[in-house]
């Protein structure tokens, strides 16, 4: 995590709940060849909060763990580059807007889908003359009767 009130000797992790003290100094010196000296954790529990599919339905969230670790030489994260483009930032924020909009959709998103429901049903409107021929003629001319032997009920 990028922290730019600690020191560049100092740098924090969002690290899985079952990491420990060691666990992070061999992965840093592994992967990173990093000399690690101090090293603290900290938990942080989430607030309980109601479910917005089931209301009055209580729970807390899992909760998340942080280290920050004392290194031995300083490390200074690199300058914001000025062009974003072969990250993808413009396609990533393209996408996280689409999903917003199917999440909650705009009013001008609701009046489209109100408009094409409105076609679709003028068009079934218009066939329903026709179709009713065809119905006229698959229907049997004839009423059935419940209390009739043939559709009685054994139980």
């Amino acid at each position: 995590m990028h922290t730019p009130r600690q020191s560049p000797y100092h740098a924090r992790f969002l690290v899985p709940l079952n990491f420990s003290k060691f666990d992070i100094k061999d992965y840093l010196y592994h992967a990173y060849s990093i000399k690690c000296f101090n090293i603290r954790s900290y938990v942080k529990l989430q607030p309980v909060r109601d479910s917005v599919s089931q209301p009055f339905h209580w729970f807390r969230p899992e909760s998340k763990k942080y280290m920050t670790v004392e290194m031995e030489r300083p490390f200074v994260w690199p300058e914001q580059p000025e062009d974003w483009e072969p990250w993808g930032k413009q396609d990533l924020e393209r996408r996280e807007k689409e999903g917003l909009e199917q999440v909650r959709p705009s009013a001008e998103q609701k009046r489209k889908v109100a408009e094409r429901l409105r076609g679709q049903a003028e068009e079934i409107l218009r066939r329903k003359d026709k179709s009713l021929g065809s119905w006229e003629r698959v229907r049997p001319g004839q009423l059935v009767h419940a209390n009739e032997p043939k559709y009685r009920l054994r139980v």
